[in-house]
């Protein structure tokens, strides 16, 4: 939303880039679907956890398997804040795409 502090309508741009490794948190932006966060594997992450809550700081029960979870986007899911597939009957556009990273 904001490019800088002191810029709260988001003029000053994007904010600048950060290079992850591959095995951070991912949130995928589905084409006309929901945001999956992918959840990194190995040995090494196997004490680390997702939460979802809500604005109260209640959580949402989660899948055992901890691996991926899908977040709806377009406000049909009858399981929010999860995705249930209702947006391939919504006619839900979201086409989002990351900038190019120019190199």
């Amino acid at each position: 939303m904001s490019g800088e502090p002191g810029d709260p309508a988001g003029t000053a741009g994007p904010a600048p880039r950060r290079h992850l490794p591959p095995d951070a948190i991912t949130i995928r932006c589905r084409l006309d679907g929901p945001l999956v966060v992918e959840m990194p594997t190995g040995d090494q992450f196997a004490g680390l956890r997702l939460r979802v809550t809500d604005h109260a700081n209640r959580e949402f029960c989660l899948p055992a398997d901890g691996r991926a979870v899908a977040l709806c986007r377009c406000g049909r899911s009858g399981n929010r804040p999860f995705c249930d597939g209702s947006h391939k009957n919504a006619c839900f556009s979201g086409t989002e795409e990351a900038p190019d990273s120019g190199g």
